[in-house]
């Protein structure tokens, strides 16, 4: 990216050095033209019509109109007036230079000037090469910036909430910092990211139904094997049919349990319920013994470099001493005539696989225990009532468009899609951890200032945006909020300012200590128990998160992800080359029959000039006939007549 950046650059700057030399060369043809004038005028009152110089003008003029559009007044005296643009650069035999000037903080860039005034071109080779310096380069540059700027910061968010392989370090940044070094009255407003873990609110109390519902399907759950698996009680039946609500607003079931699900975990052991009611699930393996089977025996297992040690004689003895000796990674039920060994939220992901189990002495052979998969209520993505902790529907809007937002059904996820959707040029994420950010995209020049925020308060606060906590409609961010009033209100969020210019890219480097110690490398993001935990070494789900962003629409204002972005300029720059060359190739034609037909009218015809030679060379044939006849009758007449 920085190679390519720094040959637009190079491109750039040669457009550059060539602007001057073009206005050089009108200058140039300016000064001959009213050379030409004044010669025209000398001898047009002196010899008549000066054709040698007109064709000279009409030539310079030609080479003139090449590099800008041009308007010709002719004047009775075979004068002519021009203008550029708006300007009027020669009359007659006098001329206004155009002046090649720079202008500060640009660069060193060359601008046409008209004694005070900027000439603007609007045609020819001229305008071309102000567009491509002024507006085509710098949309692709702009372009690598905005690759370059979402992969750093979206790499270093998922970063930073990762651990190393010891388990030790974490919140450091993978790539550089490339906030601005200047005062913020200067920089642009690209990312807000708030400090809230949205995925794990104080109390998970909700849980609603992906399916709709229109009439109350009053469920009973003493008919369905629903069971709780919590790290710090055995597990028990749920059957808490007060818990299921039917909404008929929203044609909508819902679990609502003030108790909460965010420490254990629902499990369907028949897998006749959740799934058939519509219910979010995720697969769980737990392993099936028939109590006839047990035998005598002893497990062990390992976790987190924690050895367990359970032994026993029978059934009874089986679950109970996995229930109390287990260290609650595991618990055990005997359900429906069998025993069901269940892992808790305290392994990460509820997944059986990550305990190292040494079936020292085959007691899970003998027992003929099968390892098999239940259905579990996915809490992972909890909708936005747990949250706000009401399900009254509420809005926000972003420069007057409208975001409704359905707390009952919509989660986080939603929320940042119907961002998203409004094209308005916010984009919205959420990080593995739960941080829910905003950015600014190209439609906005990356700048979250340019628009108009505004929802309730108790939205922005339970994103972590803000501190203030009611029920108010209020603007999170506006063009009218001064950079003091920001870190003011911003004051627990994740804040990212950039430098107004181009050039970002360019900033893009490893941090240096990451260089300097590769081993503090993060790859893990952890698990969650009551708080973020390392897994220990071998996880490396930071590169897994950071490999799913291939394919995420987060740039060109959400709609393209970097998988295509790249490969998106390079067919822009192919469309708009071909394009090009056909619009070249259309001009050169236009502009022979042009001139086919200027030849017609203003220049020397082969054919009629022959014609014309053969007619002149008969009449002064005549005439030296006539001459001759004249003659020799005058000189009849004088010698012949009168002589006797």
């Amino acid at each position: 990216m920085k190679d390519l950046n720094y040959r637009l650059e190079q491109l750039k700057n040669d457009i550059n050095n060539e602007i001057k030399i073009r206005i050089d060369e009108i200058n140039g043809y300016l000064k001959r033209i009213a050379d030409l004038n004044q010669k025209i005028l000398t001898s047009s009152s002196i010899s008549g019509s000066p054709n040698d110089l007109l064709d000279e003008r009409d030539r310079l003029l030609d080479k003139l109109s090449e590099l800008s559009n041009i308007r010709i007044t002719s004047h009775s005296n075979g004068q002519i007036s021009l203008s550029m643009g708006d300007k009027v650069v020669l009359n007659g035999s006098s001329y206004q230079e155009i002046r090649s000037l720079t202008i500060a903080e640009t660069n060193d860039e060359y601008y046409a000037y008209v004694g005070n005034n900027p000439l603007t071109f609007d045609d020819g080779k001229m305008a071309a090469l102000f567009e491509l310096r002024d507006e085509i380069i710098p949309s692709y540059q702009q372009q690598l910036d905005e690759f370059g700027l979402y992969l750093v910061d979206s790499t270093n968010l998922i970063y930073k909430e990762g651990w190393d392989s010891t388990g030790t370090i974490t919140g450091a940044n993978f790539f550089a910092d490339i906030s601005t070094k200047r005062g913020f009255e200067d920089a642009r407003l690209f990312r807000i990211a708030g400090n809230s873990d949205v995925f794990h609110s104080d109390t998970i109390q909700y849980v609603t139904s992906l399916s709709s519902f229109y009439s109350d399907p009053s469920i009973d759950l003493n008919n369905f094997d629903l069971y709780t698996v919590d790290s710090a009680a055995s597990p028990s039946h749920y059957n808490n049919n007060n818990s299921i609500i039917h909404d008929s607003t929203n044609n909508a079931i819902y679990f609502d349990d003030p108790s909460g699900f965010q420490n254990k975990l629902v499990v369907d052991i028949k897998g006749d319920f959740l799934r058939e009611y519509g219910f979010p699930t995720k697969e769980i393996k737990a392993y099936k013994i028939d109590p006839d089977n047990v035998q005598p025996g002893n497990l062990e297992f390992e976790i987190f470099g924690e050895d367990c040690n359970i032994s026993f004689s029978d059934a009874g003895e089986l679950v109970s001493n996995i229930n109390s000796g287990s260290g609650g990674y595991l618990k055990a039920e005997e359900i429906d005539g069998f025993i069901y060994i269940l892992p808790t939220t305290k392994i990460p992901d509820a997944d059986l696989d990550t305990i190292v189990l040494n079936d020292v002495d085959g007691s899970l052979s003998q027992m003929e225990a099968q390892k098999v998969t239940l259905d579990a209520l996915d809490t992972s993505k909890p909708t936005l009532n747990n949250l706000l902790g009401s399900n009254e529907i509420i809005e926000m809007s972003i420069n007057g468009i409208k975001i409704e937002i359905n707390p009952l059904k919509d989660t986080v996820y939603d929320l940042a899609d119907k961002i998203n959707a409004t094209n308005t040029g916010v984009t919205a994420s959420v990080t593995p951890h739960g941080s829910f950010v905003l950015r600014a995209g190209n439609l906005i020049n990356f700048d979250l200032k340019n628009v108009t925020i505004k929802g309730p308060e108790k939205l922005f606060n339970a994103l972590g945006f803000i501190e203030d906590d009611s029920n108010n409609i209020v603007t999170l961010i506006s063009p009218y909020i001064s950079p003091e009033q920001i870190d003011e209100k911003f004051s627990k969020a994740d804040l990212l300012r950039i430098d107004k210019e181009l050039g970002i890219v360019n900033q893009i480097s490893v941090s240096s200590n990451l260089k300097e110690n590769p081993s503090l490398l993060a790859t893990d993001l952890g698990y969650y128990d009551t708080n973020y935990s390392p897994t220990g070494g071998g996880n490396v789900s930071v590169w897994d998160e950071i490999s799913k962003m291939y394919d995420n629409s987060v740039l060109d204002n959400g709609r393209i992800g970097f998988s295509n972005f790249l490969g998106n300029i390079v067919t822009d720059i192919g469309v708009k080359g071909e394009t090009a060359d056909k619009m070249r190739l259309n001009s050169e034609m236009l502009n022979s029959e042009i001139s086919l037909e200027k030849e017609r009218v203003m220049g020397v015809s082969i054919d009629e000039e022959m014609t014309n030679l053969v007619k002149y060379q008969q009449a002064f044939n005549a005439s030296a006939r006539v001459i001759t006849a004249v003659n020799q009758m005058m000189e009849t007449v004088i010698n012949n007549l009168g002589v006797v």
